[in-house]
This record gives structure tokens, C-alpha cells and sequence, in this order.
């Protein structure tokens, strides 16, 4: 019966653990759509560059993340940054910036690193570092940050976007520590009765 019991709080407490990850993707290592910053896209460099203006009027350099375009001396250069200035310029953009160094060159350069969403329709963004790849303009590259290339979506659901996980994430660790403290200390109190 003691075994039984004890299997029945290795499982709960195996739920309990495992439940955060099923809640929330990014605590079991999935990286989570969250956009960082909105702005129009008005001016592209090359295949994986480009400026833009955000909301309150700041102008940023964007580096698309974990892509590799041609370069100046390369072939390709041209149709890449064509296809780049096509999907973004005058659109409406949202960044979801590297949350480990946030500048490229490993936090010491002077544009911002991201995966770049645009408007497809009313239901979905357009990842625009997947596309260009799709299309063949660029070449991913598994750089040291947070993102996955090998993962990514070409379109992503507006709902995905996630308003809410911080308090969800608060909720779960709160509900899952107030379980923890009753099955311990109702197995104190057994032990206490028995001796």
C-alpha cells in the first residue's frame, strides 16, 4: 500500500512538473512567438537587412536572424535584397528580437537581430526570414541565440501571439507549489502518526 501511495506522488508530482511545459511551449525548450517591436519597414540594405521607423519614431537597423543572404560579391546579391524589399517595404512589421544578445555581432553591433513577421491575412503573420528561404535567397544558419531555424513556420497563427504567459506561467508554479506542500505535508503527518 505504501508503494502504491508513493507511485500515485511520483506521478503527480511528475504531472505537476511536466504541466508548465505543456501550458506554456517555451518552458520545454520551443521557442514562443512574442513580438518585441512594431514599426515600418522603408529602407532594405541586402537579402537579410533593412531599416525601419517603429511606432514612437526611432529608426532601427534589422538583421534578420539566423539567415545568411549573398553578399555584395555574390551571386544572388540583387534578386535577394528584390525579394527582401518586396515582402517588407512600406509594410508593417513585427520583430521578435533575440532575447540572448539582442545586437548582432553578439550584443556589440549596431542592428538588432530578429525573426521579421508581416501581415498575410486577417488570421495569420508571414515569416519573412522563412519565405525568403523558402524561396531560395538565403541559406539558414544556426547562430548562438534563441531561435531555431530548422522549427520555423512559414506563417504563424495571430493567436499565437501570446498576451498572457507570465500570469499562466505564475498560476501553474503557484498551483503546482501549493500541491507539492499538501501531498509533504500530509506525508509528514502520516510519519508523525506512526512513529
Amino acid at each position: 500500500m505504501l508503494i502504491m501511495r508513493n507511485f500515485k506522488i511520483v506521478g503527480l508530482i511528475i504531472v505537476v512538473f511536466l504541466l508548465p511545459a505543456a501550458v506554456y511551449p517555451a518552458a520545454s525548450g520551443i521557442h514562443n512567438l512574442e513580438i518585441d517591436l512594431e514599426g515600418i519597414a522603408n529602407n532594405v540594405i541586402d537579402g537579410d537587412t533593412f531599416d525601419m521607423t517603429a511606432a514612437n519614431g526611432t529608426q532601427y537597423r534589422i538583421r534578420l536572424a539566423d539567415v545568411d543572404a549573398p553578399e555584395r560579391y555574390e551571386e544572388g546579391y540583387v534578386e535577394s535584397g528584390e525579394y527582401l524589399r518586396g515582402l517588407v517595404s512600406g509594410e508593417s512589421v513585427y520583430l521578435d528580437i533575440d532575447d540572448l544578445y539582442v545586437w548582432d555581432d553578439y550584443g556589440n553591433g549596431n542592428r538588432l537581430v530578429g525573426i521579421i513577421y508581416i501581415n498575410y491575412n486577417s488570421s495569420y503573420l508571414l515569416n519573412v526570414n522563412e519565405a525568403l528561404f523558402q524561396a531560395g535567397h538565403l541559406l539558414k544558419k544556426e547562430y548562438d541565440n534563441e531561435f531555431t531555424p530548422y522549427n520555423w513556420s512559414l506563417f504563424v497563427s495571430k493567436l499565437e501571439i501570446p498576451e498572457f504567459p507570465s500570469k499562466t506561467i505564475i498560476v501553474v508554479v503557484a498551483i503546482a507549489a501549493l500541491l507539492l506542500a499538501l501531498i509533504f505535508t500530509r506525508r509528514r503527518q502520516h510519519i508523525l502518526r506512526n512513529i
